[in-house]
């Protein structure tokens, strides 16, 4: 590996549009709007080219159903021709067997004129049937079928005569009959017939030949549209093809490159970290990775906002970049967190050498929106294949490296070792079982009770989150909270949290115990959380507790982002009936005068403070001096931590309106705290009756005090 700076600089694996800084419109969302499945373009003229389409093809449908229709008709026609020189014939052959009967007076030949005769009768039905061939000559196929039916009657009647009579009988018969006449009419009827027919043939035989022409035409050009339409989708598919690589481009792109720094993000690393790792392993070579992660950049975005930040986050993107080679990858991991793979490894000093350099050019001072500040990062570095032959160890490893690091006191590098890993593991064990706490009823709440200090009756109850972990056993506030906050998890658990506690004082009341004021704890995620007065609004509805009795402790740390906001949430909170108390009053930073200006109801004196009193003279100091602050502004004082009956005392001759702490009782799961109230209630009962004298009792070993 080459550390020159002539080398190094202006690289880092980057692509020339990820150096000219973010392109916002290449995000996956605005990348879908851009590029939809089919172009509006494409769709309207395949549209159009569709319609052209079918018309050509109904157009050519109705031209090959008239010219179909035409051949069929003419068909019909010379059928009804054929038909009827058939009858013309057999009515010819009819009147010829007749007259020859009547030379040679042969029976047989009277009986052949009527079997020529019936069969010229039998084809009129398939005339009638054939009518929509010639309709408007029915009328006269009805005529010839009856005169034919006449003359076979005549026939059927001068048979018999002859046979009764003889041919003397039957000659005079005929020509009394005017038989002749009536087969001529027969023979003209079917003559005319004849010729209609034959001139009808000839005018479809026309038709059908200048449908066939038209045909033709109109194939032709149909066929024409037909090319010049096909040639034009070619045309527009071609291009959708090529604006579709595009977007695929730009879709790709954005799918593994971070869109506000133009780096390459996680999917896009992992691709070059496997490839990087196997032909590491086949060189024998080893692959670095550098962890970076700005030092107190929180407080940065804070101060500044979002987008100063974004700014922060690309200069520093681009500083990186100029300290690392062209076929080195800088990578966005998430947030302010940075990686750097350096290829072909050499020598793992060269990675501490690109790591200080990182750290200088980071650590210069920038210019954000006209304001002038410095930023650091800490570096954890992990090598292949010692630290893990795969990028998910590397990751791993580099980051623990990361945090030993930030232990060290931030601003420099550190490399990975083995004696780093067994506290982190546990961590990520312990987060990973966090996260199906919820689901498995894992989380409980243990209630310690708030005690009014002239009265000694429970007045309020503060709720404590418990983790009965399935293998490490119970998990105390301290190490499960911080790790709720880290994780993003805190919002859920805080929501269960509220709708837990509200439950369980509809339970107690259910058990003819009063209602207590219920006071959940709201963290900095949780007060930060943009449904906080949804979720709070939405418990409420659901338990259907009355919001006067539900108290939010919130700390003074979590104000100080954004002090305004934080009073307009406080201020919303407060309209819906709720009450609300500063918990670890003293510890924090804000002013007093500002203090006047939030919707508070109460103050919660930090246990620090208390545990020094009445002995360590500087908590004593600020202890009373919290209480005339409080009584000053007409807000109501508690103290946490009360663990001796000297601080009981001092508490009460101070004023002091409610205390809390080891000396009533320490925090019990509701079963037992059930007991606790049902006791305390009697005693105050029996108090009340001037059996006692008032005297505080305590739960809980110590000083506890009973009635006399």
């Amino acid at each position: 590996m080459h550390s020159e700076p002539k080398s190094l600089s202006r690289t880092g694996g980057v692509p020339e549009e990820s150096r000219r800084g973010p392109e916002p419109e290449r995000g996956d969302a605005e990348t879908r709007m851009r590029s939809p499945f089919l172009s509006r373009r494409f769709v309207i003229g395949s549209l159009v080219a569709f319609g052209i389409l079918v018309a050509n093809a109904f157009v050519t449908y109705r031209t090959i159903a008239n010219l179909i229709e035409a051949s069929r008709m003419a068909e019909d026609t010379l059928k009804v021709v054929e038909i009827l020189k058939d009858i013309q014939n057999d009515v010819a052959d009819s009147q010829i067997e007749l007259r020859g009967y009547i030379i040679s007076a042969e029976e047989d030949r009277l009986e052949r004129a009527r079997a020529f005769l019936e069969r010229a009768a039998k084809p009129i039905e398939t005339l009638r049937a054939s009518s929509g061939a010639i309709p408007e000559q029915t009328q006269q196929i009805e005529l010839l079928g009856a005169r034919i039916g006449e003359e076979l009657a005549r026939l059927d009647t001068l048979i018999e005569i002859h046979r009764r009579n003889g041919v003397a009988a039957t000659i005079r018969s005929i020509r009394a009959a005017a038989g002749p006449a009536t087969i001529h009419r027969v023979e003209l009827l079917t003559a005319e017939l004849l010729g209609a027919a034959d001139g009808r043939l000839a005018r479809r035989t026309e038709q059908s030949r200048r449908s066939s022409d038209l045909s033709v035409i109109t194939a032709a050009v149909a066929t024409l549209f037909n090319l010049g339409l096909f040639g034009l989708v070619i045309l527009l598919a071609r291009r959708e093809i090529k604006e579709r690589r595009q977007a695929e481009e730009v879709v790709r792109f954005a799918a593994t490159h971070d869109p506000l720094t133009g780096l390459p993000n996680r999917l896009l690393l992992a691709e070059r970290a496997n490839r990087a790792l196997a032909s590491a392993k086949s060189e024998g070579r080893g692959v670095g990775l550098l962890f970076i992660d700005l030092d107190r950049f929180k407080n940065i975005n804070d101060a500044l906002g979002h987008e100063a930040g974004d700014r922060l986050l690309q200069n520093v993107a681009g500083r990186v970049a100029r300290c690392v080679r062209r076929s080195d990858t800088i990578a966005r991991q998430g947030g302010d967190e940075f990686v750097v793979l350096i290829e072909a490894l050499q020598d793992r000093g060269d990675l501490a050498q690109v790591a200080e350099k990182i750290l200088i050019e980071v650590a210069k001072p920038m210019t954000v929106y006209g304001k002038e500040f410095q930023i650091t990062a800490s570096i954890g570095i992990s090598v292949s294949p010692v630290d893990g032959e795969d990028l998910r160890a590397l990751l791993n490893n580099a980051d623990i490296a990361m945090y030993r690091a930030k232990q060290q006191g931030k601003n420099t590098a550190q490399y990975y070792a083995s004696g780093m890993n067994p506290g982190s593991v546990e961590r990520l064990e312990l987060e990973a079982a966090l996260r199906r706490a919820l689901e498995r009823n894992e989380l409980s709440l243990y209630y310690q009770p708030k005690i009014e200090t002239r009265s000694g009756r429970v007045t309020g109850i503060e709720c404590l989150l418990r983790w009965q972990h399935p293998d490490v056993g119970l998990v105390l506030p301290d190490q499960l909270v911080p790790l709720a906050e880290e994780t993003g998890l805190i919002v859920p658990i805080g929501q269960w949290a509220l709708r837990a506690a509200c439950l369980q004082a509809q339970k107690w009341t259910g058990q003819g115990l009063p209602m207590f004021r219920m006071a959940v704890n709201l963290s900095a995620r949780q007060f930060m959380s943009a449904t906080l007065l949804e979720d709070v609004a939405g418990t409420i509805r659901e338990t259907g507790m009355d919001p006067r009795w539900i108290e939010f402790e919130v700390t003074e740390s979590v104000m100080l982002p954004d002090p305004q906001q934080a009073v307009k949430l406080l201020r919303n909170l407060k309209a819906m009936g709720v009450r609300l108390t500063i918990d670890d009053f003293g510890t924090g930073y804000s002013s007093l005068a500002y203090l006047k200006r939030l919707p508070i109801d109460c103050v919660k004196i930090d246990a620090s403070f208390i545990r020094g009193i009445p002995v360590d003279a500087s908590d004593v100091a600020i202890t009373e001096t919290i209480l005339a602050m409080a009584a000053s502004l007409g807000l109501k004082v508690v103290a946490e931590g009360v663990e001796t009956h000297d601080q009981v005392r001092f508490l009460e001759r101070r004023g002091c309106d409610e205390m809390q702490g080891y000396y009533f009782s320490k925090p019990l799961p509701a079963e037992e705290l059930t007991a606790y109230l049902e006791e305390q209630g009697a005693a105050l009962e029996e108090s009340r009756r001037g059996e006692a004298s008032g005297r505080l009792r305590v739960v809980s070993g110590g000083d506890r005090r009973v009635p006399k």
